[in-house]
């Protein structure tokens, strides 16, 4: 993984996996994503949280399943916000779009897995031509 810019804000964010499963009901009221019962994958939802996007993506990585889903977030929260290269930013999505592809084709059922493809395919889409789109089969 390159080097990410860090969240300028991450020292005012410090949760821990308990701060986390704490207030799991108001910080994933949007999403709906269930609270994790593996402690790597809300590890990694704790660093999300707490702005350190690069490394929740390793650690959602690294745990697998339930943690792909993380992974996934923190790569396009990540993306939109804080990359300052538009080619990396399109890569990322890319990445992320391919990653959340997998996850959905593995377990069907998982909704953020669908929402985290589709997303990821809406930001790529608008940051390429409408040519490049169409030939690459988006519309």
């Amino acid at each position: 993984m390159e080097s990410w810019t860090p969240f300028p804000y991450a020292q005012d964010y410090a949760f821990t996996a308990g701060d986390v499963a704490r207030r799991w009901e108001r910080l994933h009221q949007g999403d709906a994503e269930p609270l994790p019962h593996d402690p790597a994958v809300l590890e990694a939802w704790a660093l999300f949280h707490g702005g350190r996007f690069a490394e929740a993506a390793r650690a959602g990585m690294a745990a697998g399943g339930a943690g792909i889903t993380v992974a996934n977030k923190a790569t396009i929260v990540y993306a939109t916000y804080l990359e300052p290269s538009e080619a990396r930013r399109l890569e990322l999505f890319s990445q992320a779009a391919e990653c959340a592809r997998q996850q959905a084709a593995a377990e069907p059922d998982n909704p953020n897995a669908w929402f985290w493809h589709a997303y990821a395919l809406g930001r790529y889409a608008q940051g390429i031509s409408v040519a490049r789109a169409l030939a690459q089969g988006l519309t």
